[in-house]
């Protein structure tokens, strides 16, 4: 299992220094500006509505749902019903947000002037569709974890991260930001279409029915809806940022994405790719009850993330300025960015260790068929966060915005747990 770990860490580590080429080469082409602002929250905006599918809560169901079935066949056709009400459902978002994309943008980032708030718009309608490659790419990509295959669905978002490249270095200077929104389009049709085939050979020829009958069906949803909450307010928290971000100087919004960026290069490669590939093996243990080995992973888990994440957050923190410098500074991202960016890199890595172990310990939480947990620390989690964000944005600014991120993933992960070792397992590290 850890093997595997490794295997998806390296393809993890791949992608996510292609986002950050990424971030650099937007940085270089269009620095930290109105544009850039524009962009970033855009993106954010349909990349949040993909966290509820795929990778996210329909994705963490499916594994547990999926174990219990009796027969490849009855398990072919839990797949397909699940992949058609995805495929529906990302098609009717989608056109919602781009009939309705100027009250999106108005709400989120209210604090916007008119003209950033239009350019973000036509970019959001650009970017709707990937909303469906995605969804149904993510939710592919967690099929065939279950199926133990690991490293073709991680290697997905390098496909993603060159076409965003290739969209701003060769097309950047005439269709300016735009281009990114193109490549983001493109990047999540790639995404899709590299997973398919072995897809196909593992599922057979697709099939276009629901059965609405089968039992578990409407257990997944059953399910599905606390997890729903869930992510929407840790992902909410971005969002949160993102409304106090766009009431500061213009690009704030940027430089809080940039510094995101950074520090969820050790997020990616190391809390992600190991609850990835824990998940599968510890659901199938939990419904084995085979409790002595659930808990020897979740500490193996944990141990390995402190191991990894302790140096980083030291380098991310002590050298911030020097690697935002290093990292960025070309082209139109000048020295104010640089300054911003870095200041909010220190106080977004104090919660690293926190980001990634919340990773794993939510999926302990859903191995046991309790989404309600989760959801209710969530919810806690934003809830701080929005108040901190209110109370330190006027004396800290950006830096308060990223500090309040990282006390509420510690307070998530701090009752995270205590309540698993309350109610399941004493998990001893």
């Amino acid at each position: 299992m850890f093997k595997s770990g490794i295997l998806v860490m390296l393809i993890t580590l791949i992608s996510r220094v292609l986002g950050l080429a990424r971030s650099i080469v937007v940085a270089y082409y269009f620095g930290a500006s109105a544009g850039t602002d524009a962009f970033f929250s855009a993106f954010k905006i349909s990349n949040f509505f993909r966290q509820l599918l795929g990778e996210g809560a329909l994705g963490t169901s499916f594994i547990p749902m999926y174990n219990e079935k009796d027969g490849e066949e009855e398990g072919k056709k839990f797949i397909f019903s699940i992949l058609n009400i995805v495929f529906i459902f990302s098609v009717i978002v989608s056109i919602g947000m781009i009939i309705f994309s100027n009250q999106i943008i108005g709400i989120i980032v209210s604090g916007f002037s008119a003209e950033t708030k239009v350019i973000a718009s036509q970019l959001l309608k650009i970017m709707s569709c990937y909303f469906i490659f995605i969804s149904f790419s993510g939710m592919i990509c967690a099929i065939l974890n279950n199926f133990k295959y690991f490293a073709l669905p991680s290697s997905t978002s390098i496909f993603f991260n060159l076409a965003i490249l290739g969209g701003a270095i060769f097309f950047g200077k005439t269709y300016g930001i735009k281009a990114m929104a193109y490549g983001v389009l493109l990047g999540g049709f790639l995404q899709l279409v590299i997973v398919l085939p072995l897809f196909f050979k593992k599922a057979g020829m697709y099939r276009f029915k629901i059965d609405f009958k089968d039992p578990y069906l409407k257990r997944i949803f059953y399910l599905i809806l606390p997890m729903l909450v869930g992510i929407v307010a840790r992902q909410f928290n971005t969002i949160v940022d993102q409304f106090f971000a766009s009431y500061l100087e213009t690009g704030g919004v940027s430089a809080l994405e940039n510094a995101t960026r950074v520090y969820n290069l050790p997020i990616g490669v190391f809390g992600i790719s190991i609850s990835t590939v824990i998940y599968p093996t510890l659901s199938k243990k939990i419904v084995n009850k085979n409790f002595a080995a659930v808990e020897e992973d979740i500490k193996k888990g944990l141990n390995i993330l402190l191991f990894l994440v302790v140096p980083s957050t030291a380098v991310l923190t002590v050298y911030s300025q020097d690697i935002i410098r290093l990292i960025f500074e070309y082209g139109k991202f000048g020295g104010k960015a640089v300054e911003i960016t870095a200041d909010s890199l220190f106080y977004y890595s104090l919660g690293l260790y926190f980001y990634t172990a919340i990773h794993l310990m939510t999926r302990a939480f859903y191995g046991m068929k309790n989404s309600r947990d989760p959801v209710k620390f969530s919810v806690t989690a934003i809830i701080i966060n929005i108040i901190l964000n209110a109370v330190l944005i006027g004396s800290l600014q950006y830096k308060g915005l990223a500090l309040s991120t990282s006390i509420a993933a510690m307070v998530n992960f701090s009752l995270l747990l205590y309540t698993f070792r309350k109610k399941y397992i004493a998990v001893n590290l």
